[in-house]
């Protein structure tokens, strides 16, 4: 979390959330097709007959959000490309959720199947709980909560709680 000061309000910031929300609009805007890596060694990831059918359905979709995946068999498929900003593993969690997402009947349109990979995209490669972040990335996050240009991750929670003097003034029984 970051702990954040303006004028006398103070700002308790939940800092994956909102980086899970700044990754997300980016990856939203990107008009053109999203950088992706080659793997060395492909990936198999084992989604079940009826997952494996759902994903290799999206390969256009999937192909545009920078993966490269293979019908493998037997309700498994090779990921062989991963987008630039995941790892390996981060891609094959990323692609088992749309699947499962996919299974458990979210058939929603492209652009909403799109977002969907996308907030599992941005939340995979987000800053994590307990990671040492640069002072210059969270003052960022800081800057964009404060401006109400970040308020709400991808989920629909909220990434900051604002606590004004008198409501911390209240909290110690001051006010």
């Amino acid at each position: 979390y970051i702990v954040a000061q303006q004028g006398e309000e103070a700002f308790l910031i939940d800092k994956h959330a909102a980086h899970e929300r700044v990754l997300f609009d980016r990856l939203r805007a990107q008009k053109q097709e999203i950088v992706s890596q080659t793997l060395l060694a492909p990936q198999v990831c084992r989604l079940g007959q009826e997952g494996a059918a759902l994903v290799l359905e999206n390969l256009s979709l999937l192909d545009e959000l920078g993966y490269g995946v293979e019908e493998f068999g037997e309700g498994t498929v090779l990921l062989r490309q991963v987008p630039m900003d995941l790892s390996p593993e981060q891609g094959a969690d990323c692609l088992t959720s749309l699947a499962q997402d996919l299974q458990e009947g979210r058939r929603e349109d492209r652009d909403s199947l799109r977002d969907n990979l996308l907030h599992t995209m941005a939340c995979k490669s987000a800053i994590k709980g307990g990671w040492k972040s640069d002072e210059r990335e969270l003052r960022v996050l800081v800057d964009k909560v404060q401006s109400g240009e970040v308020r709400f991750c991808p989920h629909g929670r909220p990434v900051a709680v604002k606590l004004t003097k008198y409501e911390l003034e209240k909290m110690f029984k001051r006010a």
